[in-house]
């Protein structure tokens, strides 16, 4: 029966990021932020906290879906 720690006795090289960028020049440039700036003040409210949060779970449900709609157009 062979040795479990000898199958998968791969040496790892320490990461280098520099080597990386340059082997993967099309990665490193990032990404845009292409998101919609938000005000995230709370205003004051005589609601109770579960009915705020049933509130903000349907507005984020909303605003996903209108997102996915615009993103398959």
């Amino acid at each position: 029966m062979t040795d479990k720690a000898s199958i998968n006795s791969q040496t790892d090289e320490p990461f280098d990021p520099a080597s990386w960028v340059l082997a993967n020049p099309w990665l490193s440039e990032g990404q845009s932020d292409d998101r919609t700036p938000m005000n995230g003040a709370v205003e004051k409210s005589d609601r109770t906290r579960s009915s705020l949060r049933a509130f903000a779970r349907r507005s984020h449900q909303l605003m996903f879906k209108k997102w996915s709609q615009a993103r398959r157009d």
